[in-house]
């Protein structure tokens, strides 16, 4: 947080530490504070270093910046229906007919609570129509249903006011700052954190700090006082939060090697949830603001990676190498000719993978009905992430994934060498492939029945055998610990350690784990039956 200070005619920020709210399972909220409606940084005397990485005019005239938001049209292609078979369903007391999955996915996922509505009742909406477009259009407007939507599917930030608390809704032209805004950064980083918020704070109640004003904070809110500001300010507020949200991907603010290219050491590191640290190097931070903790450091340095990158490659060349090849995937913006030029390594795999899709796609689509066995497993680890989340009821089924995975996997089957990469295709190359009434369905069930199976292995028979002894709620809390152990679920949570530290997903899962027992006691306790009779 900062605050502006007067001094013998000179503007100044001095530094005011850092705020925090407490939302349970997500981590503290960095918040911005000012207490201005300037917000033009100054560089501090003695110290050579601006209280940002970068000013609002760099970021506004850096090279690649991205000068507009999307248009409608742009956004209403990337909302068009998959190939996958058309589905009716009533979600949040609104009928929808033979629409896609996909569309009734990201609404569904669009009004699931957040966290911070915990306990409140669910939602009863009402709209006269049975699409998804038109249903977010008579919600929200016209234009901002259709950017709600662009929103999520895009970046996987969701912007609704009726999921979260104390939120109010968007107007169409805040969106388009924020929207343009997501997009200076590679699409390789999204989706972040999946369903994140990302809300207008409730309008009217502007959050005043001890000293100051917050402007954001790093739970994704935008508060009033934010409205004040210039655009380039507005857009730099919110990629500074943005970078906490980056970090967050895998802990990296507060991983050894950060810490070592940042300067910092830690004071205390019995108590890892409550570490505090100290800026051992101080010629190593990037901003006044970054010399605040390892976390403000991280989000001011992919700022300047993104916004000033000459400057950060000159003066903190260890910085920008490890962002350059942990956050950007090794895309460089040095100057409006070398960011053009310059590709990710993403971008590269995608060039060679698109040749090899070109030769793939008329096979895969003769042959798409075709199972393979060897389809199931390759699915059940693909569709993982899905599937836990369907668990804990934060998605609703299972069959979207595991229908895309058969796209994918029928397309590698079909590319000669066998080296093509699903994941890199995009949803257009995948709508090549479409399915009979049946497979889809056919498909999803093997994955679901596999996952049951090997859930129930990843526990010892004598565990297994206990379920019939005791409360189901005794035995679903010690089920869940050990689930979450299981080596089923290694890769994911080596991908993301938090993974059931969010959103309370122990808790979930324990519910699931409860519902699950009750089930298989109806069916001479066999715990696969159990997980997959609540496996939708």
């Amino acid at each position: 947080m900062a605050k502006w200070t007067l001094l013998s005619g000179i503007l100044f920020f001095s530094m005011m530490g850092f705020a925090s709210e407490d939302l349970s399972s997500e981590a503290p909220a960095h918040s911005c504070e000012i207490s201005s409606a300037h917000f033009t940084p100054t560089t501090l005397f003695g110290t050579g270093l601006d209280w940002w990485s970068v000013t609002p005019s760099q970021v506004s005239s850096a090279p690649c910046k991205n000068q507009r938001a999307p248009l409608d049209s742009e956004m209403l292609t990337e909302l068009q229906p998959s190939s996958l078979k058309k589905k009716s369903e009533t979600l949040f007391g609104i009928k929808f007919k033979d629409e896609d999955p996909e569309l009734l996915q990201l609404f569904r996922d669009m009004h699931s609570f957040d966290i911070s509505m915990n306990g409140a009742a669910p939602l009863a909406l009402k709209s006269h129509c049975d699409k998804v477009v038109c249903s977010m259009q008579s919600l929200y407007g016209p234009r901002v249903g259709i950017q709600l939507l662009y929103m999520l599917k895009h970046f996987g930030f969701n912007g609704s006011h009726l999921r979260a608390a104390n939120a109010s809704a968007w107007t169409s032209d805040e969106l388009d700052d924020v929207l343009a805004a997501l997009s200076d950064y590679p699409i390789e980083l999204y989706p972040l954190d999946y369903n994140r918020k990302l809300i207008h704070g409730k309008r009217g109640s502007r959050v005043k700090l001890p000293e100051g004003e917050s402007v954001a904070n790093s739970t994704m809110e935008i508060f009033d006082f934010w409205n004040s500001l210039s655009l380039p300010e507005r857009q730099q507020t919110l990629l500074h939060e943005l970078g906490h949200v980056v970090a967050r991907k895998n802990n990296l603010d507060e991983s050894a090697i950060w810490l070592k290219v940042g300067g910092w050491v830690v004071r205390d590191s019995k108590n890892k949830s409550a570490r505090t640290y100290s800026l051992a190097d101080p010629s190593k931070a990037v901003s006044m603001y970054g010399k605040t903790n390892p976390h403000e450091d991280f989000a001011e340095s992919v700022v300047a990676y993104r916004f000033g990158a000459p400057r950060l490659k000159s003066e903190q060349p260890e910085k920008y190498e490890l962002l350059k090849d942990r956050v950007f995937d090794g895309k460089e913006y040095l100057s409006s000719s070398a960011c053009v030029a310059s590709k990710s390594r993403t971008e590269v795999k995608k060039v060679a993978n698109n040749v090899l899709y070109a030769g793939a796609v008329a096979k895969a689509k003769k042959n798409a009905d075709k199972l393979d066995s060897r389809f199931i497993e390759d699915a059940q680890v693909s569709c993982i992430d899905t599937i836990l989340k369907v668990m804990m009821g934060e998605t609703g089924s299972v069959e979207n994934c595991t229908s895309r995975a058969l796209q994918r996997l029928q397309l590698k089957k079909a590319s000669k060498s066998k080296k093509l990469v699903g994941e890199l295709l995009s949803d257009a190359q995948l709508n090549a492939i479409s399915f009979k009434d049946g497979t889809e369905a056919d498909f999803s069930s093997r994955v679901r029945n596999k996952f049951s199976s090997d859930a129930a292995k990843s526990f010892t028979s004598d565990f297994r055998e206990s379920l019939n002894r005791g409360t189901c709620s005794a035995w679903a809390k010690s089920a869940q610990m050990l689930f979450a152990a299981s080596p089923l679920l290694a890769e994911l949570k080596s991908q993301d350690p938090q993974y059931f530290f969010k959103n309370r997903r122990y808790e979930k899962m324990e519910s699931f784990f409860e519902r699950a027992c009750q089930t298989a006691r109806q069916n001479a306790g066999r715990l696969e039956s159990g997980i997959l009779q609540n496996l939708p």
